[in-house]
């Protein structure tokens, strides 16, 4: 059996992270990562490090043709794994033939026109100059509480009074860069709280693992005790060494268990964790609203503070009626009661929406020609699959008639069309 094809500027170019094993559910991933399941078919950027790669024709292509010619709509890997799987007996019995090629490459920018939204960090557009949110007389005191040190800020909602700042800083240039600190763990700012069991277990994890290294070492000595002056020497500096920064660690421990400072701040940190849980419960995370596994990230709080800060001002009667939303709730864009939902949810959405991202300039390869897909069938013996008093070619080729597909992409993009199957 023998189907000819015609086709036209098709791409034979790749932009997906794609792998034969992708699993048939969604994967839920922002980046392409390999699983037990396989990889998620996900678009590759082509900044920076290049995504396309070549993807010519091959034994796949044919096979999803094929199955897009007789009706199935699912894609190659869910057919492949489906129990009625048409061609699950006559892959091997495929063969194919290019003729009369021809190849066009083309510069074109890339827009994924199904994703309006920029990265998760990105920030486009400009702020008009009546944007209430900054502009207006007092919405800096809304803001003013993410210019809180650390300490301020445990008091600042311990106390549950309306804090003031200047104005001066609250301008979202000044903010952009304030939150992105609050954000980062790697910077002072950003610096994780973690409550005083968290630390004294983790200091107590450093000792005895030196307990571990230097048990150890004295299991290798007298297992394998030096034999040279200079060996000798080596190892009772080793053992020194480990001795003197396991007793570093301990006096650290010990120096910590009595640090009345520490005590007082933690005893502070369990109080406004508490306060904001009971404040702004979580029903999917009860009792991890604000502290998880003894680990509390500052913008956690910064965000409950703003919300606090704005509850505080309305309170006072401030005029600030672009807080509350259409039902009359609170609520402040890019910022949730727990955390913040980064730049793009924030700034975005007042700016007129965000202008459309596109990629680096890139080649496209279009190919043109014809395809002769061959099916090595024996009308005797390969009889139909559904249709037993017919040849498998015969039944093949009312499959693909009942379809009716006109036209379709031999890989992406382009047109293909069938021209004549021969029985």
């Amino acid at each position: 059996m023998r189907i000819l094809i015609e086709f036209d500027s098709c791409w034979q170019t790749s932009f997906l992270g794609d792998d034969p094993k992708k699993p048939i559910s969604k994967v839920s991933s922002k980046i392409n990562k390999p699983t037990s399941d396989g990889y998620m078919q996900k678009f590759v950027a082509t900044s920076g490090t290049r995504g396309e790669t070549p993807a010519p024709i091959s034994l796949s292509t044919i096979l999803g043709v094929l199955s897009r010619l007789i009706g199935d709509q699912r894609k190659l890997y869910q057919s492949r794994k489906s129990d009625n799987y048409y061609f699950s007996d006559l892959e091997e019995k495929i063969t194919w033939n290019l003729s009369e090629p021809k190849a066009v490459n083309e510069l074109m920018y890339l827009t994924n026109k199904s994703d309006d939204r920029c990265g998760q960090s990105s920030y486009l557009g400009v702020l008009e100059d009546d944007n209430p949110w900054f502009f207006a007389k007092d919405s800096y005191l809304l803001w003013s509480v993410l210019f809180l040190n650390k300490n301020q800020l445990i008091e600042f909602i311990l106390s549950k009074k309306t804090n003031y700042l200047s104005p001066k800083i609250c301008f979202p240039k000044n903010l952009i860069e304030r939150v992105s600190k609050i954000s980062d763990s790697k910077v002072e700012e950003g610096e994780v709280f973690k409550v005083r069991e968290k630390l004294i277990n983790e200091k107590q994890v450093v000792i005895e693992k030196i307990k571990k290294s230097l048990a150890s070492y004295h299991e290798k000595i007298k297992s394998n005790p030096p034999k040279t002056p200079t060996q000798n020497l080596k190892s009772k500096t080793q053992l020194v060494k480990l001795e003197d920064k396991l007793a570093d660690a301990e006096l650290n421990l010990e120096s910590f268990l009595k640090n009345d400072e520490s005590l007082s701040f933690d005893a502070k940190l369990k109080k406004v964790i508490e306060f904001l849980s009971c404040r702004y419960p979580d029903d999917k995370n009860i009792g991890e609203e604000y502290c998880k596994n003894g680990v509390v990230y500052p913008m956690s709080l910064y965000s409950a503070a703003l919300y606090l800060q704005a509850e505080y001002l309305l309170v006072a009667g401030y005029d600030l009626p672009f807080i509350k939303n259409s039902k009359s709730e609170i609520q402040i864009q890019g910022f949730s009661k727990r955390g913040f939902n980064g730049v793009r949810d924030w700034l975005n959405g007042m700016t007129g929406k965000r202008k459309k991202e596109v990629g680096t300039p890139v080649q496209v390869n279009k190919h043109s020609g014809k395809l002769e897909i061959e099916l090595s069938l024996d009308p005797k013996t390969d009889k139909g699959a559904i249709k037993n008093n017919i040849s498998r070619a015969q039944e093949l080729a009312e499959l693909i008639e009942n379809a009716g597909v006109s036209s379709f992409y031999l890989g992406k993009k382009g047109l293909a069309y069938v021209t004549k199957i021969r029985t």
